[in-house]
């Protein structure tokens, strides 16, 4: 399934907008749309925020197909760290 995310970063004071095309995988997208799209849209920030020098950056509004709010779901999302150390 192919959507369209729009996300308004605030990034230490600068307002910027940004919209991209991606594609979500149709199972995943059957089984919790808002979600699915979230993943993507949090990538999406993450790597937005390595291309600006992992400056603060808060996540003012996310949206998909420019109907559908996912802001809060976006923000929920932390990554999982695999800890597997013998100790």
């Amino acid at each position: 399934m192919k959507v369209i995310i729009e996300t308004i970063l605030n990034i230490e004071g600068n307002r910027g907008m940004r919209r991209g095309a991606f594609y979500i995988p149709n199972k995943d997208f059957r089984l919790d749309p808002d979600f699915a799209v979230s993943i993507a849209a949090y990538k999406w920030i993450q790597q937005q925020q390595r291309e600006t020098g992992n400056r603060k950056t808060l996540i003012e509004k996310v949206t998909w197909d420019e109907q559908h709010d996912i802001t809060e779901e976006v923000k929920r999302i932390q990554p999982v760290i695999k800890d597997d150390l013998p100790f």
